[in-house]
């Protein structure tokens, strides 16, 4: 009799938890955004610091101007961008290499000038009926933002570039007098690395889904901080522990939801990337 009842305890907890999750599933599809004022970690003095991923992307088209002014409005700590070198050895800032992805062009971004992309615009993303299309914005112009919003920190996602042209980065971002404030990432270990041979104060996260204790060990040669996917926690729970042990910066992107973001906060996370959630 009491092994039945302790499976019906069982079960009924087991129940209330799936139905905890699918309500954070749901609440995560569904809304466009989450105030961040039910969130625990956000109200602590450990608050981690809040990135709008490539802007204000639920808001807005992802890595425009509108996105990256929207995510300025709402007070966001930092706002995300992705850059790209051109073939004239400029710098662009959108998600994919490939044009064809969200924009009404095609091909890849290397194989065209600046000049040559500013007529290419982009036509996907949050409420572009609004806008109708969007250019490409440049590095200069996505920095810009940031200076006149005073407190949004640029965080930057090197996605593809020449390592040749890393120097006229570090130059750009020193002309807008960002270099203390600025964030680097990238997944591309070389891009990180050649960026640390130009500046070894600034400030970088090397990104990656599941990082093993030899890429903490990476980070700490280094002076690098890791990003990780909030989604494989569970896979590298040992690692992320080792990093916080060892002082190295933790991030965790793309966490939409405050309950995931409390428990990010708790094991240590200092940088939270997300499409939703509000300061």
């Amino acid at each position: 009799m009491k092994n039945k009842k302790g499976i019906k305890t069982a079960l009924i907890i087991f129940a209330v938890i799936v139905l905890t999750f699918v309500g954070i599933i749901i609440s995560h599809r569904i809304l466009p955004t989450v105030p961040s004022a039910f969130s625990i970690s956000q109200h602590s003095e450990n608050a981690p610091k809040l990135i709008a991923h490539r802007g204000f992307s639920s808001r807005y088209p992802q890595n425009t101007i509108p996105a990256f002014e929207g995510a300025a409005e709402a007070d966001f700590w930092g706002a995300e961008c992705d850059i790209h070198t051109t073939k004239d050895g400029k710098w662009i800032v959108t998600h994919d290499e490939d044009l064809s992805k969200l924009t009404n062009g095609e091909g890849y971004i290397k194989d065209y000038t600046l000049d040559e992309l500013r007529e290419i615009q982009v036509d996907s993303g949050k409420r572009i009926r609004k806008y109708g299309t969007l250019p490409l914005p440049t590095l200069e112009e996505y920095l810009q933002v940031c200076v006149n919003d005073g407190a949004m920190v640029p965080v930057i996602e090197i996605k593809s570039c020449d390592t040749k042209y890393l120097p006229s980065l570090k130059r750009i971002v020193s002309e807008f007098d960002l270099t203390e404030k600025a964030v680097f990432i990238s997944f591309n270990e070389d891009y990180l690395t050649e960026y640390r041979k130009l500046d070894k104060d600034a400030t970088i996260l090397y990104l990656r889904h599941n990082p093993t204790m030899e890429e903490i060990d990476f980070c700490i040669e280094n002076n690098f901080g890791i990003n990780f996917y909030f989604k494989d926690f569970i896979k590298c729970h040992k690692a992320i522990k080792y990093a916080r042990e060892k002082g190295v910066p933790i991030g965790a992107w793309t966490v939409d939801n405050t309950i995931y973001a409390d428990v990010m906060a708790h094991f240590g996370a200092e940088f939270i990337t997300t499409n939703k959630i509000k300061p």
